[in-house]
């Protein structure tokens, strides 16, 4: 059973606009929408929809304040997701995200709740009475959370049930302090690997370049290292020090939000059906290219083809 936090979830309003316009200190700039949608979204609720379309058993649990935090659970609920979200005071934010007709993305992020001591025990609370075996930790938590905040999480399950496997997609000083609990997966990109690492890093980065990262978080203490390259793939560093590469897969690109999130999700759904990195790796590049080729995250049927191939 597979648990996902997602402490700043969001509605993600999707708008397609065909030139996105800024305002000057002269006049305001307005733009019009000719395409848009809603969805309930952040990056644990993200890989959870993922999951579940592909019929693998999930929780998804975090914070949600206010009429758009009902929202989320209601969008989350609605698909058949078990969910269990701690209320809090305030509102979840909304999330802007913008293309426009030349494939060029644009996102607002609101800031999110007051999350406050006592959320947070009431959280892992909750977390420490419920039945899994993996938990994903996702995104970012609000401002007003400390940036100890999941390896406090991580601390509290681990001493409870030290078999439960750890999987992390957080960047910065919150991925820093996670790393001594020895999570069993991480999946940076090219800039998150590069900030922490500190390493000249891009997507196009040399196989030596990424694998001497990549082993730089292996040596602060997680064990697989997941790093997604954007139309160049993925790679994946083991534990074992088994290095993996899946090419990247031409595609026209309709909006690369969301892929990273399929891309989690995808690979520790493999990994736990074959047990097999290198399928894993290649499943979860090929159920990410499926992720580009929409705008929000692929569908159960979008996934079917793909799952097919790899049965």
């Amino acid at each position: 059973m597979y648990l996902t936090l997602t402490l700043n979830p969001s509605i993600d309003h999707y708008a397609s606009v065909k030139t996105l316009n800024c305002g000057s200190s002269e006049a305001p700039a307005v733009n019009r929408c000719f395409g848009e949608r809603f969805e309930g979204g952040g990056k644990g609720i993200n890989v959870a929809k993922i999951l579940h379309r592909l019929s693998a058993p999930v929780t998804a649990s975090g914070f949600a304040a206010g009429f758009t935090g009902r929202e989320v659970v209601r969008t989350v609920t609605e698909e058949g997701i078990a969910a269990s979200f701690i209320d809090v005071p305030g509102n979840t934010r909304i999330n802007l995200k913008i293309r426009d007709e030349s494939g060029i993305e644009t996102e607002i992020n609101g800031s999110g709740p007051e999350i406050g001591p006592g959320d947070i025990t009431r959280l892992i609370g909750y977390i420490l009475n419920t039945e899994f075996d993996t938990l994903f930790l996702s995104g970012s938590v609000p401002s007003s959370c400390p940036a100890d905040t999941y390896s406090l999480i991580i601390k509290a399950v681990l001493e409870k049930d030290p078999s439960v496997r750890i999987i992390l997609d957080c960047e910065g000083e919150m991925l820093r302090k996670c790393l001594p609990f020895k999570p069993f997966l991480i999946k940076p990109n090219a800039y998150e690997l590069a900030q922490f690492t500190g390493m000249n890093i891009n997507t196009g980065s040399s196989v030596p370049e990424i694998r001497s990262a990549a082993s730089k978080l292996i040596e602060a203490g997680a064990r697989n290292v997941l790093v997604s390259l954007g139309s160049n793939g993925a790679c994946l560093l083991t534990e074992d020090g088994v290095f993996l590469e899946s090419s990247g897969i031409k595609t026209d690109v309709v909006s690369t939000i969301g892929a990273g999130d399929t891309m989690l999700a995808a690979f520790t759904y493999m990994f736990d059906k074959t047990h097999d990195y290198r399928k894993a790796l290649d499943f979860s590049n090929a159920c990410a290219v499926c992720a580009v080729r929409v705008q929000g995250l692929p569908s159960s049927s979008d996934l079917s083809e793909t799952i097919r191939e790899f049965a």
